[in-house]
């Protein structure tokens, strides 16, 4: 059975462990995945209440035939709920789970790979596809059982829970299906192919974070053009970083004309534009807060 969930997207890491304290949930090492519905609104805008319902109960079992792939060998080593139209699941709770960072990676890979094969019939049914955002991020995570003698809902707090809720929201603006922090990353990084995205910052007096965009996993080739794309961007954003900006803009338009689609590369080029136009302060380490960032 799916539980519902408590998060919060605002702790305040100076009362984290207190409030954590009171609820009666422990700190864990863990992967937390987030998944979400990309303009929910304006998919169901059209539909009456069962027929929302309807859509949400298929595309749920969907995705949830991915986690229940993994759950239901390491069963008490995830957690799982689903919030409105989004799902979270945690990896490494309530029991610990070494590789958590890989399999929420291969969770969300699989979650992919049925949503499309979901639109597929939805295409043939006439209905618009689904599209989604995933965030994931490994750290210290506060969850378990909300109440004391009678468990009720799964709560999970803190900090690490708040940058994958942040990633599954900034991966909309990068167009980018699965978005991993640089925690993530590092712990899965043989397993995986990734692009280092950006530099964000989610709060003003919060250290800026890596993020990147999931690819595959090394068993599957990359097409030469994707090889390309990943060069090239690359390339970018080091001399974006050294603020030589006119380079940087050179291999992104390259970026662009070998995919017109690249997103990254498309914010990238505006960056570079405006910095030519008005060079950064002396202190600019070429991070970007999420509330500047385009939809």
């Amino acid at each position: 059975m799916v539980q519902s969930a408590s998060f919060s997207a605002d702790s305040d890491p100076k009362t984290a462990n207190i409030d954590a304290a009171k609820l009666g949930l422990e700190p864990k090492q863990g992967s937390v995945l987030f998944s979400d519905i990309y303009g929910y609104r304006r998919l169901t805008q059209n539909l009456d209440s069962s027929e929302a319902a309807s859509l949400l109960n298929e595309y749920f079992q969907s995705l949830l035939d991915a986690i229940y792939k993994y759950k239901q060998n390491l069963g008490e080593q995830i957690e799982l709920a689903c919030i409105r139209n989004a799902l979270i699941a945690v990896f490494g709770s309530p029991k610990p789970l070494e590789d958590h960072a890989w399999t929420a990676v291969q969770t969300a890979r699989e979650m992919c790979d049925r949503l499309t094969e979901y639109n597929k019939r939805r295409s043939s049914a006439g209905q618009p596809a689904i599209k989604i955002g995933i965030g994931i991020n490994s750290d210290l995570i506060l969850s378990g059982q909300l109440g004391s003698e009678r468990p009720m809902d799964f709560a999970a707090i803190g900090d690490g829970v708040n940058l994958a809720y942040y990633l599954e929201g900034v991966s909309k603006q990068y167009d980018c299906e699965i978005v991993l922090s640089e925690n993530t990353y590092n712990l899965c990084s043989d397993k995986i192919w990734a692009r280092k995205l950006d530099l964000i910052r989610i709060r003003n007096n919060y250290p800026p974070v890596e993020i990147y965009e999931f690819i595959g996993g090394r068993d599957e080739a990359i097409s030469e053009q994707k090889q390309k794309v990943l060069e090239h961007y690359n390339k970018g954003r080091e001399h974006y970083l050294n603020r030589d900006f006119a380079i940087a803009l050179g291999q992104f338009v390259t970026v662009l004309g070998i995919d017109s689609n690249d997103r990254p590369s498309t914010l990238h080029l505006k960056r570079c534009q405006q910095c030519l136009k008005e060079p950064p302060s002396d202190d600019w380490d070429g991070s970007v807060p999420i509330w500047k960032l385009e939809v």
